[in-house]
Formats: structure tokens, sequence, C-alpha cells
């Protein structure tokens, strides 16, 4: 009967935590997403106003990404994670901001300032991967 009162709260817990990594895994996806997919692309335009365009289509997505891991921040079970997550997120927020000032101010060299949000984003990607993080399952 002790067995199952101690088993049942570490089993509850290691549900979530398992359900947070997941979560976590699904933002870094969109990240990467972002890094590797989007930001190339508005590279490639041919002209601010394309920039524009295209950044439009994808804001909503990189936003949604952004929401998410303030939520897993929240959330996190421990300090290492929780400055994980917050670091990722913070790179995230200064790129749209970037993004976003290249689409309203303009800036001279639209496809060097797109380069350098996507090598903080690299960066941030990489100091968040699993190599860096506790294997699963760790509490």
């Amino acid at each position: 009967m002790l067995a199952a009162v101690v088993a049942v709260p570490l089993m509850v817990r290691g549900r979530r935590r398992r359900a947070w990594n997941e979560e976590l895994a699904e933002s870094v996806d969109e990240v990467a997403w972002f890094a590797r997919v989007l930001v190339p692309e508005l590279r490639q335009a041919g002209s601010v106003e394309q920039i524009r365009g295209g950044w439009a289509v994808g804001e909503g997505r990189v936003a949604a990404a952004e929401d998410r891991l303030t939520a897993l921040e929240a959330t996190a079970h421990d300090d290492a994670d929780r400055t994980r997550v917050r670091g990722l997120r913070d790179v995230v927020r200064a790129s749209r901001q970037r993004i976003v000032g290249l689409t309203t101010i303009g800036v001279a060299a639209p496809s060097l300032e797109l380069e350098r949000v996507a090598a903080d984003l690299e960066a941030a990607l990489a100091a968040s991967s699993p190599a860096t993080a506790p294997p699963p399952g760790s509490a």
C-alpha cells in the first residue's frame, strides 16, 4: 500500500515532465522553422515590400511559438529548464521585433539584418538542444 502511495505521485510527475518536454520539442521545431525556413525566404525577397508580405504570412506562427515558450517558462519544473526556455523565448521575441522594425522603418541592408536574425536564432537553438538539456524523465 505504501508503495502505491509513493508510486502514484512519481508517475504523475513523470507524465507531466514528458508532456512538458514534448511541448518544448514542438516549440523548438517552430523556432527552427523560423530560423531555417521563414528567415531564408525573407532574405530571398527582392524588396522591403516583399519582406513585409512574407512576414505578414509567417508572423502569426512566430508569435504563437513565442506565446508557447512563455507558457512553458511558467510551468518549467526547475530553474535550468526555466532559464533555457526563457533564453529561447527572448531571442524569438527580439528577432520578431527586429523584423518588424525592418518592415516598418527599413534598414540599409535587410538581407544582412535577416542573416543576423537567423544566426541569433540558431545560437539560441544550439543552447537549448537536448545535448545541453537534462535527459527526458529526469527530475
